[in-house]
């Protein structure tokens, strides 16, 4: 089978690369997806053997530092990393009505208008990134969804301490109980907050009527949640999941 112009490395159990599958999707155009991961593997839990493919030269062309998701496009040279990036580019060119609504040829004057929108939308993406998501802080105190992932679905069964490696650290993690309550309680604000603008602003999504990039990271980020709250001990911190999130096709990958 001939490949297609459109490459993507990562796993489909990944945050990062759930929001760039999605936007695939939503663009229609065909991919392969290259699994590729230096932690984790078909098992889904840490310890266990990971898919590899970090050493592939199509992918360290793509990303510097090893991390997942990457995207090679053969149709414009395109080699990138970092999803927020990923998803921007995708939008850009293969479904433009992402970055927000379109203006009509014959009416340029309103060109401010759309570049404000896709601001707009865009701005969503930045908050995700400097203020929900934890950066390059991963399992640290702040990372509600990656301490909740990890010690609600990832951790070895029977509670064995794992290395875990993230960012080129290690760091030895064990199942802990009182994490588990931080982070739901973490979460349950956060969830609680765009919950709140949502009804606020009267839309179903969160930059408009329509569905743009910026539903799409905190969309993923609210799918798992929902997930993730069946797991927790009963009395645990809970708050309704952002409507913005009720279908995410690429996040149930």
């Amino acid at each position: 089978m001939a490949t297609r112009r459109l490459v993507l490395y990562g796993r489909s159990s990944s945050l990062n690369t759930q929001r760039v599958l999605w936007c695939l999707h939503e663009t229609g155009v065909p991919f392969d997806l290259r699994l590729t991961s230096a932690t984790l593997g078909e098992s889904g839990r840490l310890g266990g053997t990971a898919f590899g493919g970090t050493e592939d030269p199509g992918f360290v062309r793509c990303s510097p530092f090893g991390q997942i998701p990457a995207l090679s496009d053969s149709a414009t040279g395109a080699q990138l990393w970092e999803s927020a990036s990923i998803i921007r580019y995708l939008a850009a060119v293969y479904k433009p009505s992402l970055l927000g609504p379109a203006v009509p040829a014959y009416r340029p004057q309103e060109a401010g208008y759309r570049l404000a929108q896709a601001a707009r939308a865009s701005a969503w993406m930045d908050y995700h990134l400097s203020t929900f998501a934890a950066g390059a802080n991963i399992y640290g105190h702040d990372d509600f969804m990656g301490n909740l992932m990890t010690h609600l679905v990832r951790m070895p069964a029977g509670g064995a301490p794992v290395t875990v490696a993230a960012h080129g650290a290690q760091r030895q993690m064990q199942f802990c109980d009182e994490t588990v309550a931080r982070a739901a309680e973490a979460a349950a604000a956060q969830f609680g907050r765009l919950d709140a603008h949502l009804r606020s602003a009267g839309t179903p999504y969160l930059a408009g009527d329509e569905l743009t990039v910026a539903d799409i990271p905190l969309g993923v980020e609210a799918f798992r949640w929902s997930l993730l709250r069946r797991r927790l001990p009963a009395g645990a911190a809970e708050a309704p999941a952002a409507p913005a999130a009720a279908a995410a096709p690429a996040a149930a990958a």
